[in-house]
């Protein structure tokens, strides 16, 4: 940071870094945020990405106004960021939650047409080696 600093001359009181590390940092930020949203669309990685740029701003306009308007900026944006990803993460307990009951209801289904088909398999063994009439009778009264 020393040699970024020593190079660009007297940085701003308000920019968090010399400028080249800091458009450097504000680049990387934005790919990866970029990525992120791209991969696993969470709004709340665009929305920390534009906050982090957002502090570009300070290397350039110093008047104590923006500077102001660009923390409170930074602040509401924290704010929805952490809002979004907690909605986000409900959302996806929800839906992970619908999933494992989807497939406890298949498993649940799959079982109970495997026991029927056993017990159909059964019924038919027993009517074609015994006689269906010999199962059905077997306890009736009549014969004695």
């Amino acid at each position: 940071m020393t040699v970024f600093a020593a190079s660009e001359g007297m940085q701003n009181v308000y920019a968090p870094l010399p400028f080249i590390a800091h458009l450097v940092f504000c680049v990387l930020a934005t790919l990866l945020y970029a990525v992120l949203f791209n991969r696993r669309g969470k709004k709340h990685y665009l929305v920390l990405m534009i906050a982090i740029d957002l502090t570009l701003m300070t290397q350039f306009w110093t008047q104590e106004i923006v500077i102001f308007a660009v923390g409170f900026a930074e602040v509401i944006m924290i704010i929805v960021a952490a809002v979004l990803a907690y909605q986000s993460a409900k959302e996806d307990k929800a839906r992970e939650e619908r999933v494992k009951d989807e497939a406890r209801r298949k498993r649940l289904e799959r079982e109970e047409r495997l026991r029927s088909e056993r017990l159909f398999v059964k019924q038919e063994y027993i009517e074609k080696n015994f006689g269906k009439n010999m199962v059905d009778h077997a306890f009736d009264d009549e014969d004695e």
